[in-house]
C-alpha cells in the first residue's frame, strides 16, 4: 500500500496561480463596492421622481361684455292725474250720464244735480265708480265719482341709503308687472327725496312711466330695475365658477400649468354671466367645472370650452 502512495504523485499549484486570482477577487469586491457607492450617491443627489400626468380641466376665458349696474327692488304705480269730482252744491241727482269704467274726453257732462253746478270731466281719463245714485241727495262737497288719467303714471319705490351719492334725476328705470309678465316698460326718474327715512334708512324715488296701451293699472306693485351705470367692456365669466366663501368669492384660474385660486370682486349678474370688477384679466383660463381633483397648487392643463355663453 505505502509503495502504491509512494508511487503517486501530489502535483504542485504554482504560486502566481494564487496571485491572479487574488487580484481578480479584489477586482470583483471593488467592482461591487463602487456599484453600491454609486447606487446610494445617485439616490442621495437624484432622488426619485413620480411622473405627473397634469389634469386636464375644461376652461373658459374671461372676455367682456356690456354690464349694466342696478338696483332691483319692488314699487308701487300710482296715476299721475287723478281726481275725485264732487259736488259744487246741495241738490238732487236728476240723471247720471257716464258709465263708470268709461273714457271720457275733457269737457264732457257726466252728472246733472238739480240746483248745481254741472258735473263735467275736468281732463281726459277713466271713470271709476258712482259714489252716487240716481234720485239721491247730496250736499256741497259730497265725493261723486274719481277721475283717472292713466296715459303717465308714477313708480314710487325705495332704495338704500348706500345708494345717496349715485342717485340722479333723469335715470332710466325698468318696470315689470305680474299681470305682463314678459313685457318691460320704461320710465324716467323724476323725483329723488333730499333726505333719507329715519326708520327704514331708504330713500324715496319716483318716476314717471308712460303707459301708452293702458297695460299698467295704478295700484299695482311693480319690480323695478333702476340703471345706475352701463360698463360697456365689463370683464365677466359665467355665474357658474364662482366660489362662495365667508368674504366673498373666488375663482380657480391656469397659470403656468397649475392651478390658482383667486379672490374676486363682482359687480352685477345678468344672463348667467358676473361682472368681475377686480381680480382677473382678460383672457384668463377660469375652471369651469370643478371636480374634488382641482385644487390650488395641482398641475393642470387648460382645455377651452368654445360653446357660447
Amino acid at each position: 500500500m505505502l509503495k502504491k502512495l509512494k508511487k503517486f504523485k501530489i502535483k504542485k499549484i504554482p504560486s502566481s496561480y494564487f496571485r491572479k486570482h487574488q487580484i481578480l477577487f479584489i477586482a470583483v469586491i471593488g467592482i461591487l463596492i463602487l456599484l453600491g457607492i454609486s447606487k446610494v450617491l445617485y439616490q442621495y443627489f437624484v432622488p426619485d421622481k413620480e411622473i405627473i400626468v397634469p389634469l386636464q380641466v375644461q376652461t373658459i376665458r374671461v372676455k367682456e361684455a356690456p354690464m349694466s349696474e342696478l338696483i332691483e327692488t319692488i314699487g308701487t304705480l300710482t296715476a299721475k292725474t287723478e281726481l275725485k269730482i264732487k259736488a259744487g252744491a246741495s241738490g238732487r241727482v236728476q240723471q247720471l250720464l257716464a258709465d263708470a269704467g268709461s273714457w271720457v274726453k275733457e269737457g264732457t257732462l257726466l252728472a246733472n244735480i238739480i240746483a248745481a253746478p254741472e258735473v263735467r270731466a275736468p281732463f281726459d281719463g277713466y271713470l271709476t265708480d258712482w259714489q252716487i245714485k240716481t234720485g239721491e241727495y247730496v250736499t256741497a262737497g259730497t265725493e261723486l265719482i274719481e277721475l283717472v288719467n292713466t296715459d303717465l303714471l308714477f313708480l314710487t319705490y325705495r332704495v338704500p341709503e348706500h345708494y345717496a351719492g349715485r342717485l340722479e334725476v333723469g335715470q332710466i328705470v325698468q318696470v315689470s308687472v305680474k299681470a305682463f309678465p314678459d313685457q318691460v316698460f320704461e320710465g324716467v326718474v323724476h323725483f329723488v327725496s333730499p333726505i333719507v327715512d329715519r326708520k327704514t334708512y331708504t330713500i324715496l324715488v319716483r318716476a314717471e312711466v308712460k303707459n301708452p296701451h293702458q297695460n299698467l293699472w295704478p295700484g299695482m306693485s311693480a319690480h323695478v330695475s333702476h340703471l345706475l351705470t352701463t360698463h360697456p367692456n365689463a370683464l365677466v365669466v359665467p355665474e357658474s365658477c364662482l366660489i362662495l366663501t365667508m368674504e366673498g368669492y373666488d375663482v380657480f384660474v391656469v397659470v403656468e400649468g397649475k392651478i390658482e385660486r383667486r379672490t374676486v370682486e363682482i359687480g352685477e349678474k345678468k344672463n348667467g354671466r358676473v361682472h368681475i370688477k377686480s381680480g382677473l384679466n382678460l383672457n384668463e383660463p377660469i375652471v369651469l367645472v370643478r371636480t374634488s381633483l382641482i385644487e390650488e397648487g395641482s398641475q393642470a392643463k387648460a382645455v377651452d370650452w368654445l360653446g357660447d355663453w
